[in-house]
């Protein structure tokens, strides 16, 4: 026990050493590997690349909230034209989501060629590992087969600056994937001034900028 005593001290004298300490310091930083996988930002040219050979999971907004909550109120109501009322809004919101829904699988469908794509709704993305997914076909897709390859995250947002309605490719690990990769697809831009003018659906053209935009970062850093 007393050699010990004296082993200790004579270490804790050591290292009051300036010399001794800073080695010391040296070696614990040098042999020090922080994991952080999870916590860096996505490599813009290596994402492009597995985006190529995964899948692109598109999280749609279903209106859930609205439609359940204009449901109910409909319900408790006993004022024929407040239950009109309401049961007008609820059709439009029923249709607002089946129209987005069809036009974005549709132009997916066509005017996309990328990567692989498959869907989700946004009620159902609480946990990403157990929602439904399914392809454009609207089959259901096992979790364990999209699993395969790389899985990347597109959203539905509005821009922080602007409140902008805004298109955003995310990560497995929900990191937005940064410059220069093309992402933040907005409502914008001079060509899309002339979309009234011609037979496109705003999703089809956004989609196909989407699919023109990631060939050619693709086609720079391949």
């Amino acid at each position: 026990m007393k050699d010990i005593s004296c082993n200790v001290r004579f270490l804790i004298t050591k290292l009051r050493t300036p010399k001794l300490l800073i080695m010391m310091i040296f070696f614990i930083l040098a042999a020090w590997r922080p994991i952080t996988v999870y916590g860096q930002a996505p490599d813009p040219v290596a994402s492009i690349k597995d985006l190529k050979e995964g899948y692109l999971l598109v999280r749609l907004p279903a209106y859930k909230a609205k439609i359940d909550t204009l449901t109910a109120m409909s319900a408790r109501s006993t004022d024929e034209k407040r239950k009109k009322r309401l049961d007008d809004q609820l059709r439009e919101a029923i249709e607002e989501r089946d129209t987005l829904l069809a036009d974005y699988v549709d132009a997916f469908k066509n005017v996309y060629h990328f990567s692989k794509v498959a869907y989700f709704f946004d009620y159902d993305g609480r946990d990403l590992n157990t929602a439904n997914y399914y392809n454009l076909d609207g089959d259901r897709i096992a979790v364990a087969d999209l699993s395969e390859g790389p899985l990347f995250y597109l959203y539905f947002e509005r821009t922080e600056v602007d409140a902008q309605d805004a298109l955003v490719v995310y990560n497995r690990y929900i990191k937005k994937i940064p410059d220069p990769f093309p992402n933040d697809f907005m409502r914008g831009g001079i060509n899309f001034l002339f979309l009234k003018l011609s037979d496109k659906k705003f999703p089809t053209w956004r989609v196909s900028r989407m699919d023109k935009k990631f060939y050619k970062y693709w086609g720079e850093n391949s």
